[in-house]
């Protein structure tokens, strides 16, 4: 019994470290692209620190009711691994954070 136990810790280990993120995760990693993306937009650099943050919260409220929204955050919980989602997570930027998934 411990001999079976020591051989599937590893692997149950591994599943954990690099198994399929949470829907809460998927929503935290999609707002994270949505405000990279909102940051980059000119509209926004020019507006007062306060009204840029409202501006990027509709935004994000809006991307969440379009059609596409709920198929990529049900993608994401289907496909997308703890380890895509930390790098993901990490990204400094966009293109980086499209690199993490791709």
């Amino acid at each position: 019994m411990k001999r079976a136990l020591a051989t599937l810790a590893p692997a149950a280990l591994a599943l954990a470290c690099d198994g399929k993120v949470t829907r809460s995760e998927c929503s935290e990693m999609l707002d994270k692209y949505v405000d990279m993306t909102a940051l980059g937009e000119p509209a926004l650099a020019n507006l007062p620190p306060a009204e840029a943050r409202a501006a990027r919260d509709m935004k994000k409220a809006l991307r969440k009711t379009e059609p596409g929204y709920k198929r990529v955050h049900d993608q994401c919980e289907a496909e997308i691994s703890r380890r895509e989602y930390r790098c993901a997570m990490k990204a400094p930027n966009p293109e980086t954070w499209q690199a993490c998934i791709d």
